[in-house]
């Protein structure tokens, strides 16, 4: 059998490159980490408070909840990696984009997150909260804390404002009070500590007179996007989110395509050795499919 010409080794080479970054990435996806893990990156980071620091284990367990411990995580409509940051949080305090942050280190991952935490600590919801010392008959501890920054200061000042845990709720009825009650489940350790109250800022960024005018509503009649609204519709309709489809769809497109291109560069590479074909076609068919193969993987980046 003739062996095949170099370039066209390079082309199935380049091909095969391709195939183990698409299955490198997905490996990414469902990597996890632990509890401890996590706790142990926040200890390490230069961007976390003392107040973070000390409340480490706390946010493992957060870690725990809001992802399972996976890194390249993507919940199908506005969040990524192991503690869950939106797209526009990724580009404040990561800056890059959202593909890059799920190929992003646990320790990358969390100092980007701590960076954020820890503005939003200073803030006047936080501090409120914890200046309460209870609210709603159960202690505030550092669970209730992170729970309140992490769904969003606006809403945990919702929450405050109504004197009840059921004040707000997100898209899937998840309460500031049910996540730090689930958060405590996150690991095997002990319950974290609260250590001390976060200092409290000025607030200048945050006015709690205001509430969307309208707005896509949930079961619990808390607000939600419209992107949020979509995706947790599709996913009650079909049984699959939004994300999972994505990635199949993706991955069959990889399979058709290496199929379809590598079948034809076979094709040529018979007529090639029949001598139908000069080599100067042959490697103009190659250049030809490879081209395909990287626009292929362009689109798909882009979406």
């Amino acid at each position: 059998m003739t062996a095949l010409p170099s370039p066209f080794r390079w082309l199935i080479a380049a091909m095969l490159a391709l195939s183990a970054l698409i299955v490198a990435s997905q490996a990414h996806a469902d990597e996890r980490v632990t509890a401890a893990d996590v706790a142990t990156a926040v200890r390490n980071s230069p961007h976390a408070s003392a107040w973070l620091k000390a409340n480490a284990d706390a946010v493992g367990n957060l870690a725990m909840f809001e992802s399972g411990g996976q890194l390249g995580i993507y919940n199908g409509s506005c969040c990524y990696g192991v503690l869950q940051l939106n797209t526009q949080n990724i580009k404040d305090f990561a800056d890059v984009k959202p593909a890059v942050f799920q190929a992003w280190s646990l320790q990358q991952q969390v100092d980007a997150w701590s960076k954020l935490t820890t503005q939003m600590l200073a803030t006047k919801p936080p501090a409120s909260l914890v200046a309460l010392g209870k609210f709603d008959g159960r202690t505030v501890d550092g669970n209730l804390v992170l729970s309140c920054v992490q769904l969003g200061v606006g809403n945990c000042q919702t929450m405050i404002n109504s004197g009840k845990c059921t004040g707000f709720a997100d898209i899937n009825g998840t309460t500031i009070c049910t996540m730090a009650d689930k958060m405590t489940g996150g690991s095997s350790g002990p319950a974290p500590s609260p250590g001390s109250p976060p200092i409290a800022g000025t607030g200048t960024n945050y006015n709690p007179s205001w509430t969307p005018s309208s707005c896509v509503r949930d079961g619990s009649g808390g607000c939600m996007s419209m992107n949020a609204a979509i995706a947790a519709g599709f996913q009650s309709g079909s049984g699959i989110s939004m994300a999972k489809l994505r990635s199949i769809n993706q991955m069959l497109l990889v399979v058709v395509t290496l199929l379809v291109v590598g079948s034809a560069m076979l094709g040529v590479w018979q007529r090639y050795a029949r001598g139908v074909i000069a080599t100067a076609d042959l490697l103009l068919y190659m250049k030809r499919g490879l081209i395909v193969v990287c626009m292929v993987f362009v689109i798909m980046s882009l979406f």
